[in-house]
């Protein structure tokens, strides 16, 4: 008798409940609109007086919180908060602290000869360059995929690997089972993914890494509504490490699509490079830096960087004359270090500046860097895609040929059944820049990214100069007459698009 007397207790104040929500639905909507657009004129105010951000990005913000109330202010909410306010645990800083000192505070043979072009990026970023490297260029996924494999399987100490997408398809399953074996084995396997890159990344595939002791983080997972402040910035970087000798990184994540196996596109036209010798240092850093902040907790950085850890982990042998200078950088940093040496490299051009990224909406300043720099003579030539991936982006993209071809720059469109996903850019001839990092206000500002910059004559250098004058064949050159005859409706879409850049 009494669970019945409960039960319809229950079903009464449930009916209650449901009648109070369907006769008051609509005043119920009114008030909860009105909270809302009242939250988005505090957000506006507070953009307007006391954030720190660039003027674009608050403009933008501002204009989607008028435009669209309910949808603007909670997406705001979602993905716009300033990553400056971000506050880190006291084990994360320490900890950072810790590895970063001890590795700076390893010998290496830089020296008063090293590049000028890369004083100067030392000067900005304070990190140097390295010689002692032997860097090859590696060409879309054929020669990429052949190449990682095989320095996986000969792994004997130690695997780090990180990408922002890793799918479970076929090439993401053969090297899972590779990690597996290698674990086996008693090699070190350390695998870390974006939270939201991979999000379709689950258990089951993973089941067989954690079975054999491989170690695993997803980088700010959005798990619950008290980190989805982190939904928008996100680890961009596609990092591997064998054994502290050999690097990888570059534009290639790990699924089919990367090696042109997929209907989406006929060729997907990537970049990456494989770097042995002591720029490898930087490598293992970047990815330990991401690593021990998510371990969050004290000690994190104790096994990598006592005696036996920078042993293991950081000795790395000379394999080459090669300079190299990594530079990464993310949303927390003070200043935009990958973005700002990116634009040191294009302004040092004597004559030519060459850039192929997948998208191409650069901020205020960086587009007035290259506009100023085409105008001043110098050969400034950009490819991006013919085809796109995503429509904001690629719209994004063609909003600022315009206003290249006006500053007297080249405009590439890509194959129109291909995509092109390389992030490269070549200066002179005698000085490059790859890694994972877009000419893009997400890279720029919202992303965790990494460059690799090379410097003076080398088979890397000529390597991506052959390849970069077959993508200027394998495309069509944009014309003044093509902007004239673009469609009302594709007006529309790319100013809308450009106007939402400073927060794609």
């Amino acid at each position: 008798m009494r669970k019945l007397i409960q039960f319809l207790v229950i079903v009464v104040v449930l009916t209650l409940v449901e009648y109070l929500l369907i006769t008051q639905a609509a005043t119920l909507f009114l008030i909860s609109s009105l909270i809302i657009q009242l939250c988005g004129v505090v957000i506006a105010i507070r953009l307007l007086l006391f954030d720190q951000r660039n003027t674009s990005s608050k403009v933008a913000w501002i204009a989607v919180i008028f435009v669209i109330p309910v949808l603007g202010t909670i997406s705001y909410l979602v993905f716009g908060r300033n990553p400056a306010t971000r506050r880190f645990t006291t084990a994360q800083v320490i900890e950072k602290e810790k590895l970063i000192e001890a590795i700076h505070a390893i010998p290496n043979n830089t020296h008063e000869k090293m590049p000028r072009l890369s004083k100067r990026i030392a000067h900005l970023t304070s990190i140097e360059p390295i010689k002692g490297n032997k860097i090859e260029v590696l060409t879309n996924g054929e020669e990429t995929f052949p190449v990682l494999l095989d320095a996986l399987r000969k792994a004997e100490n130690h695997i780090h690997i990180q990408y922002y997408i890793f799918k479970t398809d076929e090439i993401s399953t053969e090297i899972r089972d590779i990690l597996v074996e290698r674990a086996k084995a008693g090699v070190e396997v350390r695998f870390m993914f974006d939270g939201l890159g991979s999000s379709k990344l689950k258990k089951d595939f993973l089941k067989p890494l954690t079975d054999v002791g491989v170690e695993i983080h997803a980088f700010d997972p959005i798990t619950s509504p008290w980190i989805v402040r982190t939904a928008n910035l996100r680890n961009h970087r596609k990092i591997v490490v064998i054994d502290g000798q050999i690097g990888f990184t570059g534009g290639l994540n790990i699924g089919e699509e990367y090696r042109s196996n997929t209907p989406d596109f006929r060729v997907w036209r990537d970049t990456h490079l494989k770097i042995t010798g002591q720029a490898v240092i930087e490598l293992q850093e970047s990815f330990l830096n991401d690593w021990i902040y998510m371990e969050n907790r004290k000690g994190a950085a104790d096994k990598f960087i006592n005696e036996a850890g920078l042993k293991q982990y950081f000795s790395p042998v000379d394999m080459g004359d090669e300079w190299a200078q990594v530079i990464y950088g993310g949303p927390y940093d003070k200043e935009k270090w990958v973005r700002d040496s990116m634009l040191d490299l294009i302004d040092s051009a004597k004559e030519s500046v060459w850039i192929v990224s997948p998208y191409f909406v650069p901020d205020e300043e960086a587009l007035a860097v290259i506009r100023r720099v085409a105008m001043s003579g110098i050969d400034v030539r950009v490819i991006i895609p013919g085809k796109g991936d995503r429509g904001i982006s690629f719209h994004g993209s063609n909003a600022y040929v315009k206003t290249m071809l006006e500053a007297g720059a080249k405009m590439y469109a890509y194959q129109d059944d291909s995509f092109v996903h390389a992030k490269a850019m070549l200066v002179d001839g005698t000085h490059a820049a790859v890694g994972t990092a877009n000419f893009d206000v997400r890279s720029f500002r919202l992303n965790h990214e990494l460059m690799v910059f090379l410097y003076d004559e080398s088979e890397a250098l000529r390597h991506l100069n052959r390849d970069f004058k077959k993508d200027f064949e394998d495309s069509r050159l944009f014309t003044m007459k093509d902007m004239e005859e673009k469609t009302r409706t594709t007006r529309i879409k790319e100013v809308l698009s450009s106007l939402l850049s400073p927060i794609l």
